[in-house]
C-alpha cells in the first residue's frame, strides 16, 4: 500500500469512528466499525483501537510501516438516523472503494438533522403523552406548552449540563406559578411528565453495554455522565423549589 493510500484509509477510519461517537453510538460499536472498515482494504492488517467517549486512538499495519491516528470528540448528541447510515456503510464497505466511502461519509456529514422547531414540537407532544398516562387529561394542555418551553431550552447550542439545569428549573417553577395564579393542576404530574425529556436513557444504555463488553473505562465515563445529568436535573428542580420557598 502506498503512503498516500494508507493515509487516506486512516482518515476514512477515523471519520467513521468520530461520526459514530458524536452521534451517540457506544464505544464497542465504534471499535467494530473502525476495524471492519480498515480490514476492508487488502493492504491493511492488525487494526488496534483505544476508544473512550471523548478520545480515539487508532493504528494499523501496512506492508512497510504502521499508521497511527488520534483525535478528540467534542460535540456529542443523539442521532439514530446517522448511526444507522454509518452501519449501512460498514455492512457494504467490502464492496466500496475508498473514494466511494469518502463520498458516503461526506453525504452523512452534510445531511441536516431534524429542524429545531420539529424537535421542540416533539418535546411538547412527548410530554403531553406522558401527561395522559400519568394524570388528569385537563392538565395535558399545560404539560404540552411547558414541554415546548423545555424543548426550546434543551435544543439550544450551549453547554448540555447548563441547559438541563435550566430546563428542569423551568418545568418545576411553571406549574407552581400557575398554581399561585389560581389555575388548579397537579404540580407533581406536570413536573414528572416533562422530566423524561432530560433523562439520559441512551447514555445509561451505552454505559451498560460498554461495561458488559469489558470496556470498563468507557462504561465508567458514561456512568459518570449519566450521574452528572441526574445531578443537573435535581439541581434545577431544587433551585426552583428553593426560589418559591423564599
Amino acid at each position: 500500500m502506498e503512503p498516500y493510500e494508507s493515509s487516506r484509509l486512516a482518515k476514512i477510519v477515523m471519520r467513521s469512528g468520530k461520526l459514530l461517537l458524536q452521534s451517540g453510538g457506544d464505544v464497542v460499536s465504534a471499535e467494530e466499525t473502525m476495524k471492519r472498515i480498515c480490514l476492508s482494504h487488502p493492504g491493511a492488517s492488525k487494526p488496534e483501537c483505544v476508544l473512550t467517549p471523548t478520545t480515539i486512538l487508532f493504528s494499523f499495519k501496512t506492508e512497510h510501516h504502521i499508521i497511527t491516528r488520534a483525535c478528540k470528540i467534542t460535540k456529542v448528541g443523539n442521532d439514530l438516523v446517522r448511526i444507522a447510515k454509518i452501519h449501512d456503510l460498514v455492512n457494504n464497505c467490502e464492496n466500496l472503494s475508498m473514494k466511494e466511502m469518502e463520498e458516503e461519509l461526506d453525504a452523512i456529514e452534510r445531511e441536516k438533522t431534524h429542524p429545531r422547531w420539529l424537535r421542540i414540537l416533539a418535546s411538547g407532544i412527548c410530554s403531553a403523552g406522558f401527561g395522559l398516562f400519568f394524570g388528569d387529561p385537563l392538565d395535558v394542555p399545560f404539560i404540552f406548552f411547558i414541554g415546548l418551553g423545555a424543548g426550546w431550552i434543551l435544543t439550544n447550542k450551549s453547554n448540555r449540563i447548563l441547559m438541563i439545569i435550566c430546563a428542569s428549573f423551568f418545568v418545576t417553577i411553571c406549574p407552581i406559578l400557575l398554581e399561585h395564579a389560581s389555575i388548579h393542576l397537579s404540580i407533581e404530574t406536570v413536573v414528572v411528565s416533562n422530566m423524561p425529556l432530560m433523562v439520559p436513557g441512551m447514555v445509561i444504555f451505552n454505559a451498560i453495554r460498554d461495561t458488559l463488553a469489558g470496556n470498563y473505562q468507557a462504561g465508567l465515563n458514561r456512568t459518570a455522565e449519566a450521574c452528572l445529568i441526574g445531578a443537573a436535573i435535581a439541581a434545577g428542580t431544587g433551585l426552583a423549589l428553593g426560589v418559591m420557598v423564599l
